[in-house]
């Protein structure tokens, strides 16, 4: 069926798209926008990434467009770079998945039929002339109409062939707002522990942009009824409706900073380990907890607010209110107004050096030096002592040279 937008035609909206297409068809070819650029089209949300299947063999792609990449060729998949690169990917089938994940082989094929059917969800299974006409074999614009995430087909072969995508069902659900239909959502219940086959950094990538949705509560709710989370350490269902109340604030690592947050154990490093944190998350996430340990114990000094960043501040001020206490001494304004008025912003802006330190002294580099500057930074921060140059040498000599 054509669709309804007018004036926003594929040779506009996705001109490269749109160039592929047609060169690809003059050759005698078929070839079709597929997947979440389709979905997201017929959401009037926006598109991130565009890509096209096609008919066509990858040497037969390869041969018709002059600059390509085989990032995925065993797979069928060549990216074609025009004005932008493009995946283009062979209509194909897919044998048996021994290891839950990945096919045990491919088969090209040359009727997008059979290629649509073996896509996840019907949400992910439409596709898209360059005329702007819809190919929907199983349903797919109905779904989005209903808010409806569904297998394609048979959900526990899906879920058999690809165990990523029980969870992959939920983080969409999550991005959505949409509902799990309840023969996909069964065939989860009782294929979930097929998940322990998908890699780690794979689960984590889903668990994050479930975070970075506006709907975490629902992803995670789904997340432990599906028996889903009943694979993964950590304690999932502990103040599972305390997700109504958070927000990523854009950043991945917020997400383990609440998880971590909820925790009975100590060991919240060996749990970060587990799910392949980088050093830099591991380390945002210590903040966000110390931050609001402390603010919960009472209030914040002028040496935390010096220490945290804006945006741990933020983060803490409201993670605490949700989920550990609301007898929280002072507003969040309060705060910022109070490490604004800080005289430094950072060590960097003291006035001295470790070498003035050193020539003061007349003694070598060592440990010595940090713990004097910690100090010094210490007295400047409670504006006990003014970041001067010469008001800092007196109180060193005063200090360190009698």
């Amino acid at each position: 069926m054509k669709e309804w937008r007018e004036n926003s035609g594929m040779k506009n909206r996705w001109p490269a798209a749109y160039k592929i297409i047609d060169e690809l068809e003059q050759a005698g070819f078929e070839a079709f926008v597929v997947g979440g650029a389709v979905r997201d089209f017929i959401r009037n949300a926006a598109v991130n990434d565009v890509d096209i299947t096609t008919n066509a063999t990858p040497l037969e792609v390869k041969a018709l467009f002059p600059h390509t990449i085989d990032v995925g060729i065993e797979h069928g998949t060549v990216l074609v770079v025009l004005d932008e690169p493009i995946e283009v990917t062979t209509y194909r089938s897919e044998t048996t998945y021994s290891d839950f994940r990945r096919p045990d082989g491919v088969t090209f094929v040359r009727n997008l039929k059979e290629d649509l059917q073996r896509r996840d969800f019907t949400i992910n299974a439409m596709a898209l002339t360059k005329e702007d006409e819809l190919v929907d074999y199983f349903g797919g614009r109905q779904a989005i109409e209903e808010g409806i995430i569904q297998a394609v087909g048979n959900p526990q072969l899906r879920f058999s062939e690809d165990a990523l995508r029980m969870l992959r069902a939920v983080r969409f659900s999550a991005q959505l707002n949409f509902s799990l239909e309840p023969h996909t959502f069964e065939a989860i219940r009782s294929l979930h522990v097929l998940i322990t086959h998908v890699s780690i950094e794979r689960v984590k990538v889903e668990l994050e942009k479930i975070w970075l949705s506006d709907f975490s509560l629902k992803g995670m709710q789904l997340f432990v009824d599906s028996g889903l989370s009943r694979i993964f350490p950590g304690e999932w269902d502990k103040c599972l409706q305390s997700w109504d109340n958070f927000s990523s604030y854009n950043v991945k690592a917020n997400g383990w900073a609440f998880f971590a947050l909820m925790q009975s154990t100590e060991d919240i490093d060996q749990l970060l380990n587990y799910y392949k944190c980088s050093n830099d998350e591991k380390k945002h996430v210590k903040n966000v907890l110390q931050a609001v340990r402390s603010l919960v114990k009472g209030t914040w000094t002028a040496d935390e607010l010096f220490h945290f960043s804006e945006d741990v501040l933020i983060v803490s001020y409201h993670y605490g209110k949700s989920l550990l206490s609301n007898k929280i001494n002072g507003s969040l304004e309060e705060f910022l107004i109070r490490k604004d008025t800080i005289p430094i912003a950072s060590k960097k802006d003291i006035v001295v050096n470790g070498n003035d330190i050193m020539q003061w002294a007349n003694k070598k580099r060592g440990a010595w030096i940090k713990e004097v500057l910690d100090i010094l930074t210490s007295l400047i921060v409670n504006g006990q002592l003014k970041n001067d140059r010469q008001a800092i040498k007196g109180w060193f000599s005063h200090e360190y040279l009698q």
